[in-house]
């Protein structure tokens, strides 16, 4: 009698720890172990798991509007591309000046007087310049790297404004028009189950490279010498 209960105990709680894994409850479980569980082990991993409590609550009321306004906006501002450097990759052109320092003065801007016959030779070379009829060449435009950056740019928007379109009129086309409440329940369920499994995935994957960068930092750590 002892024997067979608890064989039917363990039954019971395999059965209940299945269905709780099984089905919807599975995916609900790894999503919560996907944003919670994940980023728990790894703030205590690197000995850093205050700001889970200081400032993930934060990190959740604003994860929404990371996913869908940062995310579209990133895309879809067709007025910028330059790739969000504002122009902080061009170097500005600004006058330079000489400048010398001597033993125990401060420093000094050097300007050097130019005597009568270079001014008025500068200034007739000047003028030989302005009078002389400038001959326009064509010259054929070639596409540069911003040229091409920009055609790159536009080409990867259109495909992901393509994408999203596709994928929701694949949604509406889905879920049909004839279909039962049983049906629709069933597409709903396997939609959520998909999204979810992606959640998870994509955190497993951040994880797997929190970790590698933790062993390997470490690693080296323990073999470096002192």
């Amino acid at each position: 009698m002892a024997y067979g209960f608890g064989v039917q105990a363990g039954s019971s709680t395999g059965q209940k720890i299945g269905e709780l894994l099984s089905g919807t409850n599975g995916v609900l479980m790894a999503a919560l172990v996907a944003t919670f569980g994940i980023y728990f082990f790894a703030s205590f991993l690197y000995r850093d798991p205050w700001h889970m409590f200081s400032s993930f609550p934060q990190y959740m009321l604003l994860a929404p509007s990371f996913t869908n306004v940062l995310n579209t906006y990133a895309f879809c501002n067709l007025h910028d591309v330059s790739w969000g450097t504002k122009g902080s990759d061009k170097a500005d052109v600004l006058p330079s000046v000489s400048s010398s320092k001597k033993e125990g003065a401060a420093a000094v801007v050097e300007d050097t007087e130019k005597i009568q016959e270079d001014i008025d030779a500068a200034f007739e070379e000047t003028v030989k310049r302005a009078v002389t009829k400038i001959e326009v060449k064509e010259e054929i435009e070639k596409p540069t790297m911003d040229d091409s950056n920009k055609t790159f740019r536009t080409r990867l928007v259109a495909c992901w404004m393509l994408s999203n379109a596709a994928l929701a009129v694949l949604i509406e086309q889905a879920n049909g028009l004839n279909t039962t409440e049983a049906d629709q329940k069933k597409i709903q369920n396997a939609y959520f189950s998909a999204i979810l499994w992606c959640t998870f995935g994509l955190s497993m994957v951040r994880f797997i490279g929190c970790l590698y960068y933790f062993i390997r930092r470490n690693m080296f750590r323990m073999c470096r010498r002192n």
